[in-house]
Parts: C-alpha cells; sequence; structure tokens
C-alpha cells in the first residue's frame, strides 16, 4: 500500500475512533438499552462514517494539469475555496481549487 493510502486510511480510523468513543460514553447500561436504542446508535454512527469516508475521498481526488476551458491553456491554482456540497452520504464541506487563466480573464473550478 502506498504512503498516500497508508495516511488515508489512518485518517479515517482515527475519525472513526472517534465515532466509537463517543458512542460508547453515551450508551446507557447493558441493563438500560433496548434493541431500538442499539439500531439508532448503529445507523448513527454508520452515517457518520458515509459522512467521513466522502468527506476524505472527495479531498484525495485531484485532477492533474487543469486546462482553461475556453483556450485549452494550462493553468495554475490561484486559490483553495470551501463549497458546502450535499451527497448521498449527507452533506460536506470540499476545499476546491480554483483556477484563474491570466489570458481569458476567466476564474473556474475543475469538473471532479
Amino acid at each position: 500500500m502506498s504512503s498516500g493510502k497508508n495516511e488515508l486510511k489512518a485518517k479515517l480510523l482515527k475519525e472513526y475512533e472517534e465515532v466509537l468513543e463517543q458512542l460508547l460514553e453515551d450508551k446507557p447500561a447493558d441493563t438500560e438499552i433496548m434493541l431500538g436504542e442499539i439500531e439508532k446508535a448503529a445507523i448513527r454512527v454508520g452515517e457518520q462514517a458515509k459522512q467521513q469516508i466522502t468527506q476524505a475521498l472527495s479531498e484525495e481526488a485531484k485532477q492533474a494539469n487543469p486546462v482553461c476551458p475556453e483556450c485549452d491553456k494550462l493553468v495554475p491554482v490561484k486559490d483553495y475555496r470551501s463549497k458546502q456540497v450535499v451527497t448521498e452520504a449527507g452533506e460536506i464541506t470540499l476545499k476546491r481549487a480554483y483556477h484563474y487563466c491570466e489570458t481569458c480573464r476567466k476564474g473556474f473550478f475543475p469538473p471532479g
């Protein structure tokens, strides 16, 4: 496994451990917990895991050598901007590369 994949795996595992720690802290005593509460807790943890995985993989996805949609010239990153996105896993915040073409005087976000 590459170092990038190992770092991503470690990040996701750390976030998942934090979710599980919170679940265990909030869990009622075994003699007081009902099946419905167990199901709700499991669903909540699953939803948080889906969101964290979607967020992490979305941040990892990068487009190499983006080109201006107008003139097809390579355009460097000018800035990074955040955007709220609603996905099937829930709402996440994406930090996206913003590019500005000096030739066309237009800014754009690469698809992805």
